[in-house]
């Protein structure tokens, strides 16, 4: 596309580099759209390996595609690629620093595509690991805990053991000793209690010793992940001295580290160690000089506070905990992560202590309550429910009614409402049943905002509970009609949840002298979602249904079957596919009505409807579980056991969020495929409408060029007519007149303008008025057109 001629001047050396600049610029240029990784797929085996054993000798855009898919490559060479492998790999040790990052971050997946490389696998990931780029270092760790899944008994301890003591004894390379540790933390679960207490925690604490304070940092950092594999008894001799030691280093850094993970130390210590010890040295902390170390010690103070006995807890805690809400404590951290800290554990907190501390700790959750943070107030509003069991109705009806009050009326915050609405009926249990009773009002306020779809899904999710706890005559009056408008929502999300909860009220009316009469009124209100023109409250109906061919009263098979059935011949087809699902779930699980006749020839009449087994074939695909997708979980579960404990946080809640169909995670692969070939296209794009943006500045500089040198004939013509003129007539005027004659041509000229405009401004308002009436005409047609429809 690029028009570029080579000067016949320069050099053939000059010559062929440029040519070679043409050729990899040029790359994405000649492709075709639908061909982008012809590359890779339409290579035979032996054109690509040929091309995988000199891709060192590759464009740099070719050397790229390539290594990004050098997994794909081995997976189509099958075992062809074994021999070559060792060479092919051994390319890239002097490759330059992105081809290597590329290339260790397939290293893994050929491991699995051909596990018969192991060996030379894991000696590429040595070498890379050796590397003095610490990025390249790190990168190839992460790869050798995802092979080492893969190992099998004795080989990890024989295949990666080496490799990582001789990083820790490198007393040259401290940044070899650091990625050394991060490998011992992350691989101690996989070489088990022996290699562990035989090697690893002896490299840890060796290491902890180091002159360097980074590393002894980073021992630190790694000592809870080995402690949770060693044995007790070594662990109490062991480790726990350690870990002790260190927290009385002067050094900033490992302090910081030992107070980062006190509370996984907490987590696995004795009563006696969180008394005699870790008390005197989390007080120890909160007196600290450094800002962030006193503050990070409070943050761990209400955990560490209900991880000790009662009878136990020394009493400056409890006077630390209290003050965690004034300003020259709750400034320690910044965005609050302190006083969050003090309202995420009070609940805990209170159960320890006991209520006989309410008075104290009452006033501390005011304090918290009225500092108006939206996170602070979130997570105290979802732990009302615990606060109220613990402190009786009678407490809570005096003390925390004026916070649900805030909450629902006064002051309503859509996630401080989330966070107390997920837990209402488990607040209402204690409750006596005129107060309950009372309560109703506020389901009856809050599911009334159609945009707030959390907060009547979290309803919903509570139907059956209320159920539970209010009498037969409340449920039937009340929590009933709530539910069937909840089965009626616009969200599907809610109308399944809500549906899937109606069997619960036949239950809660079950010990009602009005039984007879309630549960024929439920039957006919949900028989009437059967019989509606809408297609998703029939789908309601069905799902009511799902639930109800469980119940041992016979209620389906009396009133509830026949409609049931009669949808099979519903002219909307996913209602259909959800009758389908919803019996051959039940036989799946060997419900009670699984040998029932009719049910079985609905399955068989509907088994035999093309669309039904068109997304029958489809869901089957949804719930294979993909081997991608499993790598991704065991890798999640790695990270999960190598990174610190943080405080837990409350998932924030998006309103208008819409929740959506969960559709199989595609191969990693053909996700790279597609993402490659979406950019490329894109880039072509660019480059086309560049090109076009190119074309049309220089059609507009030749039109101005043009128009200048017109303009300039004309000019040049109309001096010479003029001089013509002043020539003629000199000898005619005297030259006081001659300021009179150019006014007059001036006044000509500006009246044949003026007439020009004039003509002008005619044209364009016929041409705007032509338009005017095809636009006109056009909303006319449209408007007919949407009469007909």
């Amino acid at each position: 596309m690029y028009n570029i001629k080579i000067s016949p001047k320069l050099k053939s050396d000059d010559r062929s580099i440029m040519n070679q600049i043409l050729k990899e610029e040029a790359f994405f240029l000649n492709q075709k759209q639908g061909d982008i990784h012809s590359f890779v797929l339409d290579d035979d085996q032996e054109q690509l390996l040929n091309k995988l054993s000199n891709i060192h000798k590759m464009t740099n855009i070719d050397k790229e595609n390539y290594t990004k898919h050098i997994s794909y490559c081995v997976r189509n060479l099958g075992q062809k690629s074994i021999d070559k492998l060792p060479g092919i790999m051994e390319k890239y040790k002097t490759e330059d620093e992105r081809i290597q990052i590329m290339f260790i971050d397939q290293l893994n997946l050929i491991y699995e595509v051909a596990q018969q490389a192991q060996q030379p696998v894991i000696q590429i990931l040595s070498f890379f690991l050796l590397n003095s780029i610490l990025k390249i270092k790190e990168l190839a760790g992460q790869q050798l805990t995802k092979i080492a899944l893969h190992l099998q008994g004795d080989e990890k301890g024989n295949q990666l053991l080496p490799i990582i003591i001789k990083m820790a004894h490198d007393d040259l390379n401290q940044d070899n000793r650091i990625v050394a540790l991060q490998l011992m933390g992350k691989l101690s679960s996989m070489f088990g209690i022996q290699l562990s207490e035989s090697f690893i925690a002896f490299e840890v604490m060796s290491l902890g010793e180091d002159s360097k304070q980074d590393v002894r940092k980073e021992a630190v950092n790694q000592l809870p992940l080995v402690a949770k594999v060693v044995g007790k008894d070594f662990y109490n001799k062991k480790l726990f001295p350690f870990y002790m030691k260190r927290c009385k280093e002067t050094n900033t850094k490992v302090k910081t580290a030992c107070v980062e993970h006190f509370l996984q130390i907490v987590e696995l210590s004795s009563q006696n160690q969180k008394i005699t010890d870790l008390t005197p040295q989390l007080l120890q902390f909160q007196n600290d000089s450094n800002k962030y170390v006193k503050g990070v010690a409070y943050r761990c103070l209400a955990r560490f506070i209900a991880a000790i006995e009662k009878e136990k807890i020394e009493p400056k805690l409890i006077e630390n905990y209290l003050k965690m809400a004034d300003s020259d404590i709750r400034e320690l951290l910044p965005e609050q992560q302190v006083m969050f800290a003090c309202a995420y554990g009070f609940p805990a907190v209170l159960q320890t202590v006991g209520v006989a501390r309410w008075q104290q700790l009452h006033k501390l959750f005011n304090h918290l309550w009225k500092q108006k943070n939206e996170r602070i107030c979130k997570t105290l509003a979802a732990s009302l429910h615990e606060i109220a069991k613990i402190i009786g109705a009678e407490r809570a009806e005096i003390d925390l009614f004026p916070i649900l009050e805030t909450i629902f009326v006064k002051e309503p915050n859509d996630n401080v409402l989330m966070g107390c609405v997920k837990n209402l009926s488990q607040f209402l249990k204690i409750f006596s049943d005129e107060k309950k009773e009372g309560f109703l009002e506020i389901f009856f306020f809050i599911q009334k905002d159609k945009k707030k779809w959390r907060i009547r899904e979290s309803i919903a999710n509570q139907l059956d509970e209320m159920a539970h706890i209010f009498p037969a005559d409340i449920i039937f009056k009340m929590i009933m009609p709530i539910a069937f408008k909840l089965c009626t929502d616009n969200v599907a999300q809610v109308r399944k949840i809500a549906s899937s909860k109606i069997y619960s009220f036949f239950e809660g009316i079950k010990n009602s002298p009005l039984y007879e009469q309630y549960k024929i009124c439920i039957i006919e209100s949900m028989i009437g979602y059967q019989k509606s023109s809408v297609f998703y409250q029939r789908q309601s109906f069905i799902q009511m249904c799902s639930k109800m061919m469980n119940l041992e009263d016979n209620i389906f098979e009396t009133y509830l079957l026949s409609p049931f059935v009669e949808l099979a011949q519903d002219k909307v087809q996913s209602v259909k596919y959800m009758l389908y699902m919803a019996i051959e779930n039940h036989f799946k699980d060997q419900g009670r009505l699984s040998k029932n006749q009719q049910l079985h020839d609905v399955i068989n009449l509907l088994s035999n409807d093309k669309a039904i087994k068109s997304l029958v074939k489809y869901q089957s695909t949804l719930e294979v579980q993909p081997e991608a997708q499993q790598q991704e979980q065991e890798d999640t579960k790695l990270n999960q056991e190598s990174t610190s404990i943080q405080e837990t946080q409350l998932q924030e809640v998006d309103d208008e969020e819409v929740p959506q169909r969960q559709v199989k995670e595609e191969p990693k692969i053909l996700k790279e495929l597609r993402e490659e070939k979406q950019e490329l296209i894109k880039r072509q794009e660019e480059i086309q409408k560049q090109q076009l943006q190119e074309e049309a500045d220089q059609k507009i500089e030749e039109q101005v060029g043009q128009l200048s040198l017109n303009e300039n004939v004309e000019i040049n013509l109309q001096a010479d007519q003029n001089a013509e003129c002043i020539k003629d007539t000199s000898s005619d005027f005297i030259v006081n007149n001659n300021e009179s004659q150019e006014l007059q041509q001036f006044e000509q000229l500006q009246g044949q303008g003026e007439q020009q405009q004039k003509q002008s401004d005619e044209q364009l308002m016929n041409e705007e008025y032509q338009q005017g009436s095809q636009s006109d005409q056009k909303e006319v047609n449209t408007e007919e057109d949407a009469q007909q429809l």
